[in-house]
């Protein structure tokens, strides 16, 4: 692949951005100096073209996330142009270039975004001439590791206060790179460091005697020097527990302190039973092996932000889609980016769903007052850390967690904690691969201590560095029972098709969404009338019971038509299908599941389901006729509550009227109060909310349709299944089931004498047929 015409000329200085504002601050500094720059994104050209670029030296700029997942071309820009040109790489760049050569990027034991450090260096290369304990600026929560830094770079300055590696150069090469930001307004001799780095030219040490790298006479660095301060130094640094363990109490503290939110209040609110009820945790994990545990991650101590811009919400709902069994959502805020707001969307988007998955709180628990608000913010299970608890404090937050209905998952990530666990009589425990003193992963840690628990009721659980499909099934064969993923499928394209990639599972099959439509025959008025549309083949029998509908029954008759139409009766091996037919632990989004769930039952049940019409009338009178008539259905006409969509007990069709302009739709999606939505067109105030034989622009329907229901993941199987009602007659329902494909055709007028007292029944039967002829398109 040929370079765009900008990048064919031999350039001065070619900086490779990585989505970073600052690029621009160092355009500014490098500019005023005299270089010629040329900046391109990191996704601007393919990394096989980079062997083309014509250049003279090279910059990589800061970024956000991890430099092996965020950083486009930069290493592969690296790796070609070390030992040809001189190579500036500023924070992102630092961790690049570190990558590179074979060393770790990981937690740098504090996270400094805007903060300033001191600096010491070793006065060669970019850092001649600078005086010692200049002030920088950090933004960073990543750095390049001491223990795993390559024999070929050299540790060139550290932050004067932690020890922190601030800088690195290759040995050999004229490559030097930074991490903090000399380009920040705050930063002292930022434009000294880019002046030494213009001066340098060509690709090795030794092309470039002025820098001073290879003298021999200058002391070398002391970092490198003396092993036994540095270890000193680093001591001095609260390990990443302690650092957050630290935080978390005061935050805690602080929550505590403020009105409304006291521990007091949270008892309150507990004991008016505002949490939502909680599901067993045990047995969600143990209803499928393994058990995706999937996490909302935006960032951690170890990577740095993964997808700051995840919506809790959103990725809740596509994990239970997916077949997620629980749901792991981080609330710590200061490392993790994550909230309580974060666990109360996360579960109100999966509560409508039929297995919803559980909820878990993954946080650093450490009081009773994190317990209670998790569970008031509707968390299943709470994460206990054995390794920040002490014993005491470990049982009594087991306890208390109990108390309020969670079995806790708790946490070890070795044999001793492990131990601390079982003697809990903890039903699930989790090994973190992950060491949280340092957040150095051990994918073998698991393994070491699967064989604790055979043998034992336990749900063991693995929790960190599973990237693929091989850690998944090497963990079940050591009996495994749930494994968490956090970051992979915080970075997956496409997340449903990774988790069956991950768990070994087809994808399901993409369901026949274009069923064929079920007829509702409303305004039955006779027994006689509700026989003949049952022979017919209509699937859902309307019952009048508006005042001001000219199809108005009394409540005896539809008594006698329930009687009769019951009376078609529903064999024992049809109700034991019926019950089979909904076992099962997969979700689907809320009015697609009640869909199907209702045509099965109309399939197995051998009669069509009655279902009573109202408009504006007291619940009480329509409770009172559910009761009487055995009602199986409600379908609500007018400006009734929502709500009340859960005080009748049986499925309620809520109507939307759509009027000449599309006008009328709002809200149509939202789940967990109606079970089934109408389209019916839009007439005049004060008479019957109906159609009253008149059709509405299908177009509005299809855009409905194929739009979907939250939850939604596309293609067929997402289309909304609503029921379509307004001026249907057997000549016009065959082109509305090909424009709209809805899942219930509903037809009153449109099949009555040309009188219109009664059903004609020649028009209902031609209505049905038309509409089994009827061919659906995906169009």
């Amino acid at each position: 692949m040929s370079l765009p015409d900008h990048l064919s000329r031999p350039l001065d200085v070619l900086m490779i951005d990585n989505f970073d504002s600052f690029t621009w601050n160092l355009y500014q500094h490098l500019t005023l100096l005299g270089a010629d720059i040329t900046v391109i994104r990191n996704d601007a050209i393919p990394s096989e073209s980079i062997s083309q670029l014509q250049i003279r030296s090279l910059i990589i700029s800061p970024g956000p996330g991890h430099p092996v997942t965020d950083s486009g071309i930069s290493r592969d820009a690296i790796r070609h142009f070390a030992g040809r040109v001189p190579i500036l790489g500023v924070c992102m760049g630092l961790e690049c270039v570190v990558d590179v050569f074979g060393g770790e990027i990981s937690y740098a034991g504090e996270i400094m975004h805007g903060k300033l450090s001191r600096i010491r260096h070793d006065g060669r290369a970019c850092f001649r001439g600078l005086p010692q304990g200049f002030e920088s600026t950090r933004y960073h929560s990543l750095s390049a590791n001491v223990q795993t830094l390559p024999a070929d770079l050299a540790i060139t300055a550290s932050s004067q206060d932690s020890g922190v590696i601030m800088g690195v150069r290759h040995r050999r090469y004229t490559l030097e790179a930074v991490q903090y930001h000399p380009e920040s307004i705050l930063s002292q001799f930022g434009d000294d460091l880019f002046r030494n780095f213009l001066e340098l030219d060509g690709g090795l040490w030794e092309e470039n005697p002025t820098a001073l790298v290879l003298d021999q006479t200058l002391p070398p660095f002391k970092i490198e020097s003396s092993s036994d301060e540095n270890s000193a130094t680093t001591a001095k640094v609260p390990t990443i527990l302690e650092k957050i363990y630290a935080q978390r109490l005061k935050d805690v503290q602080a929550a505590k302190a403020t009105p409304g939110t006291t521990a007091a209040d949270l008892t309150a609110f507990l004991s008016m039973h505002l949490a939502p009820p909680p599901i067993p945790f045990v047995v969600r994990l143990k209803a499928n092996t393994p058990a995706l545990m999937a996490e909302i991650k935006r960032a951690s101590p170890s990577k740095g932000p993964i997808a700051l811009s995840a919506n809790a919400a959103q990725q809740a709902l596509t994990y239970a889609l997916s077949g997620a069994s629980v749901i792991s959502v981080l609330t710590e805020p200061t490392w993790f980016k994550g909230s309580l707001l974060d666990l109360r969307l996360a579960r109100q988007a999966v509560d409508s769903l039929p297995n919803r998955p559980a909820l878990l709180r993954k946080d650093f628990i450490l009081d009773e007052y994190q317990i209670a608000e998790a569970r008031l913010h509707g968390a299943d299970t709470v994460l206990l850390i054995v390794a920040m608890l002490p014993p005491a404090r470990l049982r009594a937050l087991y306890d208390y967690s109990l108390s309020l209905g969670m079995e806790p998952l708790v946490e070890v990530n070795n044999a001793r904690e492990m131990e601390a666990a079982l003697a809990l009589g903890s039903r699930v425990i989790g090994v973190n691969n992950r060491n949280l003193h340092d957040f150095q992963v051990d994918m073998g840690t698991t393994t070491r201590l699967a064989d604790m628990v055979k043998g034992q009721d336990v749900v063991l659980c693995a929790l960190s560095g599973i990237t693929g499909p091989e850690d998944v099934r090497q963990y079940v064969q050591q009996g495994v029972g749930a494994v968490l993923v956090g970051e992979a499928l915080m970075r997956a394209k496409d997340t449903r098709a990774f988790i069956a990639e991950l768990l070994d599972r087809d994808q399901d099959s993409e369901p026949d969404a274009l069923w064929p439509p079920l007829v509702k025959i409303c305004g039955i008025r006779t027994t006689e009338e509700a026989i003949l549309a049952a022979g017919a083949g209509a699937a859902m029998l309307g019952l009048m019971f508006v005042p001001t509908s000219r199809r108005r029954i009394p409540l005896e008759r539809a008594q006698a038509i329930s009687l009769a139409i019951r009376g078609l009766g529903i064999s024992s091996a049809a109700s034991s299908a019926l019950q089979k037919s909904f076992d099962g632990t997969q979700n689907e989004p809320w009015f697609t599941f009640h869909a199907r769930r209702l045509s099965q039952s109309v399939g197995i049940a051998g009669r069509p389901l009655l279902v009573g019409v109202f408009q504006d009338q007291p619940l009480s009178f329509i409770l009172h006729c559910v009761a009487a008539a055995q009602l199986d259905l409600v379908q609500l006409h007018g400006s009734e509550p929502l709500e009340w969509g859960k005080r009748i007990p049986v499925p309620v069709i809520r109507v939307f009227h759509v009027d000449a302009d599309g006008r009328g739709l709002q809200s149509i999606t939202r789940p967990s109060l109606h079970h089934h939505v109408l389209l019916d067109t839009a007439v005049s105030p004060g008479g019957l909310s109906g159609g009253g034989g008149k059709t509405f622009d299908w177009e509005y329907a299809k855009r409905v349709v194929r739009a979907g229901e939250v939850g939604a993941t596309g293609g067929a199987s997402s289309l909304l299944p609503i029921v379509l009602a307004g001026g249907l007659t057997p000549d016009n329902v065959a082109e509305a089931v090909s424009i709209v494909h809805p899942w219930v055709v509903d037809v009153s007028g449109g099949v009555e004498t040309e009188d219109g007292t009664g059903k004609d029944p020649d028009k209902v039967r031609r209505f049905i047929d038309a509409v089994r002829e009827s061919k659906p398109t995906r169009e």
